[in-house]
């Protein structure tokens, strides 16, 4: 009923991509974070929230899919959520007891890096990586993949520690406490984006650099701004452009600093991360050519009133066969 998501309907074409609220937080294959033993069987819960999804959105059956963009790109629309995701990885034993670092370095080295921890499952995979390869091979330029959470590696700076607002909620508190003390392990602090996943991150980036892809990774979800340089086995394998939310809060709504401060501290301490914006609402928009593809994030002014006023927004492209990224 809204009349603006209307008038971008009747203006543009629409490939939409299930989040996890389209059932419940951190939703996973076989249950959710937020789904509790007294809302019911997740099995009729999830069931529901696929069948409404397809009803009322303009989408087509297929969990998954490409799209051709001309001779310029392929767009690979995945399901992350639903399908086959494996759970998100319990940290909460790891601070039950007296040796958390000695903890933390045997999760590493075990529970965390289980190649059988999967985003997708092995069909999709599957599907996913023969499809890059002919991509690359019809010589379309870009390979554009669409995915509900970011890859890009990003670690808790220590500084974040005095970052947290006198009012902030608890679980904020302890969760900014755990990204410290998993960054000193060398660990990135959410594990319900690829971070939790990094066996399966590593087979779709090498199969992007087998393919000799130019890999464009486009995710949302953190609602704030991000862009990395992904690499794996130690060399460039694609670019990473991350939407902040139009309106959804942030970062922000935790850390009462100087978000310029929190930029420059995330940046510092995550190699991949090349640029933030932790705290303004708005959105992404991705130009292609064949030898640029180009990310602006455009911020409102507000988002208390109904207006289209913006402020100055940040642009950043990467460059065909490039892999790294350059501000414009």
């Amino acid at each position: 009923a809204d009349p603006d998501l209307q008038a971008i309907h009747n203006r543009h074409p629409m490939i939409a991509s299930m989040d996890d609220h389209e059932s419940t937080n951190d939703s996973w294959e076989g249950g959710a974070q937020n789904h509790q033993l007294d809302e019911g069987d997740w099995a009729v819960r999830k069931l529901a929230a696929i069948q409404a999804y397809n009803e009322w959105m303009p989408v087509g059956d297929a969990p998954y899919g490409t799209y051709e963009l001309g001779n310029l790109a392929t767009l690979f629309r995945t399901e992350t959520r639903l399908l086959s995701r494996s759970p998100e990885l319990a940290l909460e034993p790891l601070f039950a007891g007296n040796d958390v670092a000695g903890a933390l370095a045997k999760f590493k080295a075990t529970t965390w890096a289980d190649p059988a921890q999967t985003m997708m499952g092995t069909t999709q995979e599957s599907w996913l990586y023969h499809k890059m390869r002919a991509s690359v091979a019809a010589r379309k330029t870009w390979q554009v993949i669409g995915t509900g959470t970011i890859m890009g590696e990003t670690y808790m700076p220590v500084e974040a520690t005095a970052w947290i607002a006198p009012d902030a909620p608890e679980y904020a508190r302890r969760y900014t406490m755990a990204g410290v003390a998993l960054a000193k392990a060398g660990l990135p602090f959410n594990m319900d984006n690829w971070g939790g996943y990094p066996a399966a991150r590593a087979r779709l980036l090498a199969a992007a650099q087998a393919a000799k892809s130019n890999l464009i990774m486009l995710a949302g979800d953190s609602h704030n701004a991000w862009a990395y340089e992904l690499s794996n086995a130690g060399k460039r394998a694609g670019v990473e452009f991350a939407g902040q939310a139009v309106t959804s809060p942030g970062y922000e709504s935790s850390v009462k600093v100087d978000p310029n401060l929190v930029a420059a501290a995330l940046v510092k301490s995550s190699p991949e991360l090349k640029w933030c914006d932790t705290s303004r609402r708005g959105y992404m928009a991705v130009t292609l050519t064949p030898t640029t593809a180009t990310s602006e994030w455009v911020f409102m002014q507000t988002i208390a009133t109904r207006s289209i006023a913006t402020q100055a927004s940040r642009r950043m492209r990467t460059r065909a066969g490039s892999a790294t990224l350059e501000t414009v």
